[in-house]
């Protein structure tokens, strides 16, 4: 921070004074070992950032001149000196005039100076903030962090003489730098004073550390099909793509508020309000920033799916099927699975019961109803995208496994070995 001292050159001369006199006293005498200043005004009251500066720069001019020096030099033409004193005050402190000076000289000398603005007021203070290239929905969020920083600007120089403002601009921005980095610690923010009786302040906000690049949702758990939560879903990852822009530290500081508002909007979705579709979300933040979604019901279990099988021999290379299931206490389904196979307009009716081992195990068994064939079926999960599925047909004593990724809320994809039919990759549609 620059202080507002113009130029002190001219003032060296004023050290030769002391050192002239020093030979005419014979009284005994202490040297000026610290210089301490108040400051006060005729007309309202300074911003205690402002008076700290002006007494900064005050004890600046008064050690230049009085330490080390004999206080009984001073102490002997006290008046000369306060003289002195106050027009080095009048060229250095812009859109001032001292009004009173009061130096009590000693080894420990104290300056009390009082100050009269003149020229014209600051009248009012218009603090315009710019934010960027930030969405209007990221723009509302920094706003609410940025509640006091308008009054915090007009206290700081409503009141100031206009002439004042040159200097006074560096400490508006020191002061609003400091304010600023207490309540947005995640932004660079930058100041333009434009000084009159109608000051205008311009903040321009820019972000630090790393930046939300994109914003997506994935559902981690359902039990009603994904088609049916597409709208609510598209719609709250539009206000995820709102977040683009902001630094990941700004939405990690208020991720509980963010995960809350994206909760609120989802259940706000007519298809979800009207099934009473309970709705868990977890707000992970990066660069990256991904809202995972449990979409889950008390008692039923519906999916659908669409299969395509790529590298297959025979005509079940295609498949839709849905299950309907409802829930016997908490892991526990009891459900009926039907499967049609459009190429040859063939069907499998399943009946079976699961029993889940929390998120990541399941169990199952399940009777096919066409084939008189019981089946064992076996799934580990591996986070949310990966998972390891085992099928165990009885009847034809062929086992299956399956290992499978999916790519996004409505596709997976599978590499299946079959005992008997050899490999082939399957792409799943999560309807």
């Amino acid at each position: 921070m620059n202080h507002p001292v113009r130029s002190i050159r001219w003032m060296k001369y004023l050290l030769f004074i002391p050192l002239l006199m020093s030979g005419s006293f014979s009284v005994e005498a202490s040297p000026v070992q610290k210089v301490e200043v108040s400051v006060c005004v005729t007309e309202g009251d300074l911003a205690p950032s402002v008076a700290k500066r002006i007494q900064a720069s005050i004890e600046a001019i008064g050690s230049r001149i009085l330490t080390g020096k004999e206080d009984s030099l001073f102490l002997s033409s006290s008046e000369r000196y306060n003289r002195v004193l106050a027009d080095i005050v009048n060229r250095v402190v812009v859109g001032y005039v001292v009004a009173g000076i009061d130096v009590d000289y000693g080894p420990s000398t104290s300056i009390s100076v009082t100050l009269q603005p003149i020229g014209q007021i600051v009248q009012s203070v218009d603090t315009d903030i710019r934010f960027g290239n930030l969405s209007p929905e990221a723009e509302s969020m920094v706003r609410q962090d940025l509640t006091g920083v308008k009054e915090r600007m007009s206290m700081l120089l409503t009141g100031l003489p206009v002439d004042s403002i040159g200097w006074a601009e560096s400490v508006s921005q020191s002061a609003g730098k400091e304010y600023m980095t207490a309540v947005l610690p995640e932004f660079q923010a930058s100041f333009d004073v434009e000084p009159g009786e109608h000051t205008k302040v311009h903040i321009y906000l820019l972000p630090q550390g790393d930046i939300i690049r994109s914003g997506i949702l994935s559902f981690r758990n359902t039990t009603v099909p994904r088609i049916f939560l597409y709208r609510a879903a598209d719609r709250t990852e539009q206000q995820l793509q709102n977040l683009e822009g902001l630094p990941v530290a700004f939405v990690n500081r208020h991720q509980k508020e963010i995960e809350n508002n994206l909760q609120k909007s989802l259940l706000q979705d007519s298809f979800i309000r009207k099934y009473e579709i309970g709705i868990q979300t977890q707000l992970l933040v990066g660069k990256t920033t991904e809202l995972k979604v449990d979409a889950l019901t008390d008692h039923w279990y519906i999916r659908t799916e669409a299969w395509l099988d790529v590298g297959r021999d025979g005509d079940r290379t295609t498949a839709l099927e849905g299950i309907l299931g409802h829930y016997v206490g908490q892991n526990d389904l009891i459900f009926g699975e039907a499967r049609l196979y459009p190429g040859p307009m063939d069907w499998n009716l399943y009946a079976g019961w699961l029993h889940r081992f929390g998120r990541e195990y399941q169990l199952g068994y399940k009777y096919d109803l066409v084939d008189n064939s019981s089946h064992v079926t076996a799934v580990k999960q591996f986070g949310d995208r990966w998972a390891v599925r085992y099928e165990r047909d009885f009847r034809k004593k062929e086992n299956e496994y399956g290992l499978s990724y999916r790519i996004h809320n409505y596709m997976t994809l599978e590499y299946v070995y079959n005992e008997e039919d050899g490999k082939w990759l399957r792409l799943i549609a999560n309807l």
